[in-house]
């Protein structure tokens, strides 16, 4: 019978420097395999990963160029709504009684719900003149009181005769119906809608509060995010616009949301420098 002795097979010490066995090198090849394995599936997992990336990025450019051509129609569309309204509130104007009233009013908002269509996708320039804060808030007061009272909610202004800005009036009236409009949506029956303003330094302070339910927290980090409402009759277009008219006057908009929602708007009385003429009592609008 034959006896079989393992042997050891001596490398050059030039190549390894210590002579290894036969079982070494198998361990050591077992061992750079499993690591290239290890490699080829961290690669494969990579791969598959960054298809899926792109995959990803692919459907989310599809679905901003069709969301791209549908603002192009909808801007068109609202050119094409925007022109007979003025023909609509002319002839209605014309006529008399409560009717006619309230043709000339519903006419002014949806001509307003349009204007935010239009004014979404254009950038925001004001042109400042010499205004009256508190004639302001009054004409969104008298404008909504009717569309208010159906739900027999009041809409109550206190703002100094005296106070005035130099603003884009025209912009502050479309922000401030923006924001009242969404109070009384939200506002349940008997409640109160206040609309405030008052100067603080030279800055005139604006505020929007309402006595509905809130905002859950959550949701207040979002509602300046275009396309987000958390009304289900809204479209998510009214307080971004509100956001881009307060900014385009150098001015801030901060939210709190308790016991009701209260925007407090915080603009230069005098866009022009300087200071504006409003005569403010001691206590501003913001330590309420």
């Amino acid at each position: 019978m034959h006896t079989f002795v393992a042997l050891r097979l001596p490398i050059p010490a030039a190549m390894s420097g210590n002579a290894i066995t036969l079982e070494d090198l198998l361990l050591r090849f077992q061992s750079a395999s499993e690591s290239l394995e290890r490699s080829y599936r961290e690669l494969q997992g990579r791969v598959q990963a960054l298809t899926a990336e792109l995959e990803r990025e692919r459907e989310e450019r599809i679905r901003l160029e069709r969301l791209a051509a549908m603002g192009e129609m909808a801007m068109e569309l609202a050119h094409e709504i925007r022109n007979p309204l003025g023909s609509i509130e002319l002839y209605a104007s014309m006529l008399d009684g409560d009717y006619a009233e309230q043709i000339v009013r519903s006419v002014r908002l949806l001509n307003h719900s349009v204007t935010n269509v239009l004014q979404f996708g254009r950038p925001v320039v004001p042109e400042p003149e010499r205004m009256s804060v508190s004639r302001l808030l009054e004409g969104i007061r008298v404008f909504l009181q009717p569309i208010a009272q159906q739900k027999r909610i009041r809409i109550v202004t206190d703002c100094d005769s005296e106070c005035l800005a130099v603003a884009d009036q025209e912009l502050l009236h479309r922000m401030l119906l923006n924001l009242v409009l969404n109070a009384v949506r939200e506002t349940p029956m008997d409640g109160t809608v206040r609309l405030s303003g008052r100067v603080a330094g030279s800055d005139v302070l604006i505020a929007v509060e309402d006595s509905g339910p809130g905002i859950q927290e959550e949701r207040l980090a979002r509602i300046f995010d275009p396309m987000f409402s958390t009304s289900r009759e809204g479209c998510g277009l009214g307080l971004p616009i509100v956001k881009k008219i307060v900014e385009s006057h150098n001015g801030t908009i901060t939210v709190s949301s308790r016991n009701g929602t209260k925007f407090l708007i915080r603009i230069p009385a005098n866009m022009r420098g300087g200071t504006g003429q409003c005569q403010s009592k001691e206590a501003a609008i913001g330590s309420a």
